[in-house]
């Protein structure tokens, strides 16, 4: 009851013309975003960021959010119609959404879309609304020693988000951890790697960095992908993107388990909404009476990964708000923001920021409904947006990144550090190093420092002040396993491999 009575307080404060706008301009931007390949939600947010960092408080990080499930509904759009995932928890809509197009029941596919995006949005929405809370109120027996320990197995988290080689994810965390280091010491107020730049005595501004990153550097490497010439002669109507209840019904228990499916992977930081679309897919399959279907055209291939993708999307917040832990790189992106406009994730912000945190999950239901009718109307343009050039597409967006970048201390600085991120998350994709584990160590490693020299400052340097909290050689525990993964898994694919299994 006390979630419910703080939620319904929460609604009656997003029920505002300025969040409403907010929450429109967020989830219209994203469904672009997703529509558009080489982009997705992590660029869509860190080009945004710069731009809504204006806004109120509440009114900026829901308008981020808002594009990053935004981009979960517009994903499928391109998917279905031309078999080009907007974005990689797309794919496997791809799958059966493109062929049944091929055969003429693109609006049926487009329908099932909304309605699978819609489902899993609101039970994504709900268990996060139940579970949020709790885990919040259980975090806030953290102290010093246990938030360091958190930190520590945050960054950890390398092994699982630095892609397929480890060495290169610990490469990327290692410059991400010396670029946060850039500036004042926060304890002691010394410069620290400023190269007697005054500009970088305040450090280098996030939405700088992630901007350079997920958005210049993608733009750059989609340059050389072919664009689409001819466009699509699917015509639609309203009354044909309307889903069929017979449609609905049968494929209600897919909806079902692509939503838990997709909620419980989410939450997993590291696993992502890619994976979680996978197994929703594999077990609708696996519980079809007619699974030679699946890869044919089956609308159950369509509402599983959908509602899978969308949920997945919403339980990915809560080791962010809950524990102050981004595990993806669109949270990574989306803790930035946090950070910019004055909140600390974590199991204080319940606490110390009730009024925003239960606004923002209020829009989250407005902006779930909202997306529907929004769907809706714009399929057919967000069809088209595939098809307009490179020559026009990019300079528009590059004129918002620059405006937005220039605003934030109207210095040609930026500009350039913007430039020469951009560069850097283009050698990076060119070189397979993933940029998530940069971004975790521009935003943690700042957190952990200081929260490794407080709490030796606070034991008179005593480390044993670890070795006397449970909570906090549990975490540790726990990272030095994700450490040794990589190791680990290498040395069971050798056993197998040693005994004939593979």
């Amino acid at each position: 009851m006390e979630t419910l009575s703080l939620l319904l307080g929460g609604l009656a404060s997003s029920l505002t013309l300025g969040m409403l706008l907010a929450v429109f301009f967020g989830v219209i931007i994203g469904l672009f975003v997703g529509v558009l390949p080489g982009l997705g939600p992590a660029a869509g947010v860190a080009i945004l960021l710069p731009v809504v960092i204006g806004f109120d408080g509440t009114q900026a990080i829901a308008a981020l959010a808002g594009v990053y499930y935004g981009a979960m509904f517009g994903g499928a759009v391109t998917s279905i119609l031309l078999g080009i995932p907007g974005d990689a928890p797309s794919v496997m809509t791809v799958v059966d959404g493109h062929p049944m197009a091929k055969k003429g029941q693109a609006g049926a596919a487009l329908g099932m879309n909304i309605v699978g995006s819609f489902f899993g949005g609101l039970v994504g929405i709900l268990l996060l609304t139940m579970l949020s809370y709790q885990v919040a109120r259980a975090a806030l027996s953290f102290g010093p020693a246990e938030m360091t320990a958190l930190m520590a197995l945050a960054l950890s988290l390398v092994t699982v988000l630095g892609g397929s080689n480890a060495w290169k994810g610990f490469a990327s965390l290692s410059l991400g951890l010396w670029i946060g280091m850039i500036g004042l010491d926060a304890i002691m107020g010394m410069p620290r790697f400023t190269f007697g730049s005054s500009h970088l005595l305040d450090g280098i501004e996030f939405s700088v960095i992630a901007v350079g990153l997920f958005g210049l550097g993608q733009m750059l490497a989609a340059l050389g992908t072919p664009s689409n010439k001819d466009l699509a002669q699917t015509k639609f109507s309203f009354r044909s993107l309307m889903p069929n209840v017979w449609d609905v019904i049968k494929c209600r228990w897919d909806l079902l388990r692509g939503s838990i499916i997709g909620f419980v992977v989410g939450i997993l930081p590291g696993v992502g909404a890619t994976a979680a679309t996978m197994l929703a897919y594999a077990s609708a399959k696996r519980f079809s009476k007619t699974p030679e279907r699946f890869g044919k055209g089956a609308i159950e291939g369509v509402a599983a990964p959908e509602a899978a993708n969308n949920s997945a999307s919403y339980a990915s917040m809560i080791p962010l708000f809950t524990l102050g832990i981004p595990g993806s790189a669109t949270t990574a992106v989306l803790m930035g923001g946090l950070l910019m406009v004055g909140l600390q994730p974590g199991p204080m912000l319940f606490q110390q920021n009730p009024d925003f945190i239960w606004t923002l999950f209020a829009t989250f239901y407005i902006g779930n409904l909202a997306l529907v009718f929004i769907t809706l109307l714009l399929t057919p343009v967000l069809a088209s947006t595939i098809f307009i050039s490179k020559a026009l597409l990019f300079p528009l967006v590059l004129s918002v990144v620059a405006f937005g970048i220039y605003s934030i201390g109207y210095s040609m600085n930026n500009l350039w550090v913007v430039i020469g991120f951009g560069i850097l998350g283009y050698i990076m994709l060119k070189l397979d190093y993933p940029a998530v584990p940069l971004i975790l160590g521009v935003v943690l490693g700042p957190m952990l420092e200081r929260g490794i020299r407080r709490t030796l400052i606070s034991s008179q340097g005593d480390v044993s002040i670890y070795l006397d909290r449970p909570i906090a050689m549990v975490l540790f525990g726990l990272t030095v396993l994700m450490l040794l993964f990589p190791l680990l898994k290498r040395l069971y694919q050798y056993a197998l491999r040693r005994h004939g299994v593979v």
